[in-house]
Formats: C-alpha cells, structure tokens, sequence
C-alpha cells in the first residue's frame, strides 16, 4: 500500500534535482553543484538559500563523540498512565545541562506513558554521576523501568527517492517487511552508508569541543564562522589559516555529512525502541544498513539497545510499522514503539560545550596548536 502526503509548497524541478544531488552527496559545496547541474553558482545559491528559508535545509555532521572525550548516552522509561514517577525523571532530564534530547509519547505499544532521551556525556566523574543519578529512578521509592546505554554507532539517512517534490511515496505493509526480512539474510555484507562508529575515548579538549560541535551543526562552516563562535565563548581564536586546517583535520578524522530537511510532509515522528538479550544484535545492522529505505531516518546503537528514529508522512500506521518490526526483531528482543510529541529538549554539542567546559580542568582549557 503506498502512502501519499501532499506539502504546503511543491519544490520546483530545480530544488529537487540539487537536494537529491545533496542526499547522494552531502559534502558537496555550491561550486561544484553548479559543475555538475551545468548552471551558474549564482542560481545555486539562490536556490540554496530559498530552501535553507523555506525547508531549513542544512549539511550537518555526524559526530564521532568518542575521540572527543564524549559519550552519547541514550535510553528510554516506561510509566503507568497513573503514577507520576515518570514526570519526575522528566523533570530531572530536564533540569540536567548535558541532556540533549527529551521526547515524550503521544500514544506507545506498552499503552503506558514512555519518554526516550540522549545525554552528551564527558568521561570521568560526570559521566559515573549521570549514570548513578538514573540508577537511582530504577530503585524504590521510584522503582521506574529504565533501559539506559551508551551509544557505539549513529547513522542518519534521508530517502528522496520517495519524494516528488510534492508527495511522498512510502509502503509500510508487507513489501517493508519483506525487504528487511530479505536483508537479514546478508548482514554481514549489508554497507551501513551514512553510519559513524564510536570511538574509544581520550581526553577532551576544549577547542576540538568548540570545532566539532560547530561541524556538526554546519559541516560546511568557514574559519571566519568559527573564529566568531571561539570570540563568542570568550576564547581568542587562532589565525584563519589554523582554523581552516583544524576544520579539515576535524572533517576527517571524526565527522561524516549529512543532508537534513524540515516541512517536507513528514510531521509524524516514530520511535521504536529494541533491546535484545545478545550485545552484539544482527538485527541492529540489518536497521543501520536499511534504514535509507525510509523517507528520514536516524538510527542509534549500543550493546543490546538500539533506537529507529523516523519522521514519516502523517498517514503512516504506526501499528502495523509495530507489528512488522516486532516480527523482525523476533522473540529475543524485547521492542516497544510510540508515536512522539514535538521534542521538550532538542540539543546540539554546540549547546552543552560551555556545561562541558565549565567543568573541564584549568589545564585542558588550553588550546591546542
């Protein structure tokens, strides 16, 4: 059953073209679309900043947190519909400066109340007191039920194979589950595009903080962008040519693209979240590999936890989604679903960076030539 959701605003033939050049590529620059598409670098980013306008259009990046010191924690509560525990942990997720993600449940398979969250973490004495601190809501008097890990591979995707301009086409009955069930058979072959493994970590310092964070809200960011950005933060940024090579270094050694879009008729957000008796889950790699299948999609693992983060057209039923990924999963995975609020906390590095530096040691504030 393909799945049609008309936009407030058609993109053009031309928009279309350079965002699914862009979805193929995302480190592509204004210069070189214009080679490519045969048209003036003047069009290009006329039609670029009508889109950054009109739809948010954004190159980000995907971050190695791992080689900065980092961990990205993530996890999701359950909650009965009549106690207020779960409003409690809410209300300390949101209190917590390192939070970077908070969304609540419209409506969830568990037909209780369920909040999923990510926390940008550094090593060490935070990283023990975070982990102590949501230990303590799975304790009495609280005694909630916490799924809570540490994130090893992040993915992102967006399909605009699907998209027309204008509609989206999207089956989520039985050809999904035949694709992915299909998939499972070839996971230790599958490529996971778009998928960024997280290191080991090492210590952090505060202007590779500084650089990423910027990276990965505008991959694409210029050294005069990220000089401003170090004078914001009262810090005296480096010349403009050191700045330019730390953004290259930064690029390679810990980043990947990605193309991100909003108002393009994908309002409803889903999130399915599995945890499986094995650490290392096949079916973890069969999500990484085939989530390009879906219009927007981000993908999030750890040992045993692993969260499918969709944005899909509003006529998509969330329950038959459920009911095909719970067969998937299979029975050694334990797998809720639930159809999202609008995110209460929706955060990049780039705003948990003065949190993070402001209990960095004197000595790691120094920056590094």
């Amino acid at each position: 059953m393909g799945i049609f959701v008309t936009i407030s605003r058609s993109l053009g033939r031309s928009e279309l073209r350079l965002l699914n050049r862009l979805a193929i590529d995302p480190s592509m620059k204004q210069a070189r679309l214009a080679r490519e598409l045969g048209v003036t670098r003047s069009a290009i980013n006329q039609l670029w900043t009508k889109l950054e306008r009109e739809f948010g259009l954004a190159i980000r990046g995907n971050i190695d947190y791992g080689r900065l010191g980092l961990r990205l924690l993530f996890g999701w509560a359950h909650g009965s519909q009549t106690s207020d525990v779960l409003m409690k942990f809410s209300r300390w997720l949101k209190s917590n400066a390192l939070v970077s993600r908070l969304t609540s449940s419209m409506m969830s398979s568990t037909l209780g109340e369920l909040v999923y969250f990510e926390a940008i973490v550094p090593l060490g004495d935070r990283y023990s007191w975070f982990q102590k601190q949501v230990e303590r809501f799975k304790k009495r008097p609280y005694n909630l039920n916490i799924s809570l890990g540490e994130a090893s591979s992040i993915s992102h995707h967006m399909n605009l194979a699907l998209f027309n301009g204008s509609t989206w086409s999207f089956s989520n009955d039985f050809r999904l589950l035949a694709s992915i069930d299909a998939a499972k058979g070839y996971v230790d072959v599958l490529p996971s595009v778009g998928k960024v493994e997280q290191s080991e970590g090492k210590r952090t310092y505060l202007d590779d903080l500084i650089v990423a964070s910027a990276i990965e809200s505008n991959y694409h960011v210029t050294a005069t962008e990220l000089a401003k950005i170090f004078t914001d933060l009262h810090i005296k940024p480096s010349s403009g040519r050191t700045l330019r090579r730390k953004i290259f270094n930064m690029k390679t050694k810990l980043s990947i693209p990605y193309a991100d879009l909003k108002n393009i008729g994908l309002p409803q957000k889903l999130i399915v979240c599995i945890k499986t008796e094995s650490e290392e889950s096949p079916f973890s790699r069969v999500l990484h590999a085939q989530a390009s299948t879906f219009p927007k999609a981000r993908v999030i693992s750890g040992s045993s936890m692993t969260v499918l983060d969709l944005d899909a057209p509003k006529t998509v039923d969330w329950i038959t989604m459920s009911q095909i990924l719970t067969n998937l999963a299979g029975n050694t995975s334990e797998i809720c679903t639930f159809i999202a609020e609008r995110n209460e906390i929706g955060k990049r590095l780039e705003s948990v960076v003065p949190t993070i530096a402001s209990r960095m040691p004197s000595g790691d504030h120094e920056k590094r030539r």
